[in-house]
C-alpha cells in the first residue's frame, strides 16, 4: 500500500522508493490476549522508518477476511490458493 502526500503535490506511485509505504513484514501471529497481529513495516522513500503491528480481534480479522475475499472475487480472482493478482 502506498500513501503519498498529495497536499504537497507528490503523485500516487507504485515505486517502492517514493512516498510512504506500509507493507506486511512477516506472518500473522496470535497475541497473548488471543488477538491476531499483522506485522507491518513502514518506509519512506525506501528508508525503513518503523515496524508496527495491526492488532485485531478475531471478529475484526474475520471481517477483513470476508472483505478481501469479496474484493478478490470482484477482480476475477478465485479464492484459496489461487495465483496472485497481476
Amino acid at each position: 500500500m502506498t500513501m503519498t502526500q498529495r497536499r504537497r503535490g507528490v503523485p500516487v506511485t507504485a515505486n517502492p522508493r517514493q512516498g510512504v509505504r506500509v507493507q506486511r513484514s512477516a506472518a500473522l501471529r496470535r497475541t497473548e490476549a488471543g488477538r491476531i497481529a499483522l506485522p507491518l513495516s513502514i518506509t519512506q522513500n525506501g528508508k525503513r522508518l518503523a515496524d508496527s503491528e495491526l492488532v485485531m480481534t478475531c471478529d475484526a480479522a474475520a471481517e477483513l477476511y470476508a472483505e478481501l475475499g469479496r474484493v478478490l472475487a470482484e477482480a476475477g480472482h478465485p479464492a484459496g490458493g489461487a495465483a496472485p493478482c497481476p
